[in-house]
């Protein structure tokens, strides 16, 4: 933990730092997702805790445990790092930091997105009646619009600013879709469970491979993505300030939908980039996504809902999904997409398993701090390799 995240006097934060917080504007921000919450404690592992309850105005805070109907206990270490974003309630889960003597997981999960905004300020982006998105003029914004490398940075800029997502066409030629996909076949194949470094889901009793980080170590085309001007020149819509982060957070990496698939993540639900930390460290990250194959709904496709990288939220069920301004992006291959970190997506499974699914290569472009706080081969992700390797298990099969 570097001193800009440094340790956090649990007593003092609760009694001084936090009721001050809330009472300057952050519990009225809490409120607006608190409706049906029940009260939660932290409990220390040496005994001190502090339980969390909801007023008509935001959040009150008590010592003790005894009105608590969740708790959650941990190290001191660990609720610091919770406390700053480092680690989510889904990492800290995975990585099994913490236990829970009374009530449940999801109920933690429920909390965070209000914690977010009582600890530092963050707006929650309301599931339930989200703003509408306009474009210059005060127009609905055209959440289908796709762009070309003609178009202007400024055009592609203020889209991305307003959607979360960007969509461009035939930004790669044919020629150089099938060496990428080449060096990509090799190196899945060469993947195995073990490696520390690919992702596995089972199709009709089978492992097979739904991702691998770090395809930039084996394959020569991958790595000179960093340096391909297009991609550079899509990185800096997200700031002049943002490089690629090939050596950590997962480098270059692809991204597999695969048929049939069983457990895992190869099916990923609503999510979030940041979504197991380091939200405060690696946010503003653009994710620029070059599609290797088509994605249509029987190969599954990408999805956006648009707007929601504006704020902090729980993950949307079905059906609140139904109502937000979901996304489904059609694209070809040579495509190339970019998206904020931020931004609630999903890449659902194909829907036939006769369909040859998809692959995604995958640059990320993350600000300065990132390098100051993770190391070479470092990433918030790593965390999903706790339980069984290469088998990264979605949270309901693990809770």
């Amino acid at each position: 933990m570097s001193e800009r995240f440094g340790p956090i006097d649990f007593d003092e934060f609760h009694l001084v730092d936090l009721p001050a917080r809330l009472a300057e504007g952050n519990g009225e921000l809490a409120r607006v997702d608190l409706d049906g919450v029940r009260p939660i404690a932290f409990r220390l592992d040496d005994g001190r805790a502090y339980t969390y309850s909801v007023t008509d105005d935001g959040i009150a805070i008590e010592p003790g445990h005894e009105k608590a109907r969740t708790i959650i206990e941990l190290t001191h270490a660990d609720w610091c790092e919770f406390v700053w974003e480092l680690r989510t309630c889904f990492a800290l889960f995975y990585a099994e930091r913490i236990t829970i003597p009374l009530g449940s997981f999801g109920h933690l999960a429920r909390w965070e997105p209000a914690l977010r905004a009582a600890f530092d300020s963050q707006q929650i982006y309301e599931l339930t009646d989200p703003l509408p998105l306009l474009g210059r003029g005060g127009k609905p914004l055209d959440l289908a619009r796709t762009f070309t490398l003609d178009d202007s940075d400024d055009d592609m800029r203020d889209f991305l600013e307003r959607a979360g997502y960007l969509h461009l066409r035939g930004v790669f030629a044919p020629e150089e879709i099938e060496e990428l996909s080449q060096q990509v076949n090799a190196a899945i194949k060469t993947a195995t469970p073990d490696d520390g470094r690919s992702w596995w889901t089972t199709v009709e009793g089978a492992d097979v491979c739904n991702r691998v980080n770090y395809l930039n170590d084996d394959c020569p085309r991958v790595a000179a993505l960093d340096d391909d001007a297009r991609l550079q020149r899509i990185g800096a819509l997200g700031g002049e300030q943002l490089r690629t982060a090939s050596d950590r957070l997962d480098g270059n990496s692809v991204v597999i939908k695969v048929p049939g698939s069983q457990g895992g993540l190869a099916d990923l639900p609503w999510h979030r980039d940041c979504g197991m930390g380091g939200h405060p460290v690696k946010c503003p990250m653009l994710n620029i996504g070059i599609q290797l194959d088509p994605a249509t709904p029987q190969a599954g496709q990408l999805r956006m809902i648009a707007g929601s990288h504006r704020g902090t939220s729980r993950l949307p069920s079905d059906a609140e999904a139904k109502q937000l301004p979901v996304v489904a992006i059609a694209t070809e291959p040579g495509d190339v997409t970019a998206h904020w970190g931020h931004t609630l997506h999903a890449a659902p499974p194909p829907t036939s398993k006769r369909a040859k699914g998809r692959r995604a290569l995958y640059v990320s472009y993350v600000p300065p701090l990132t390098f100051e706080m993770m190391g070479p081969r470092q990433g918030y992700n790593d965390v999903l390799f706790t339980r069984d390797k290469g088998h990264i298990h979605h949270i309901d099969e693990i809770s």
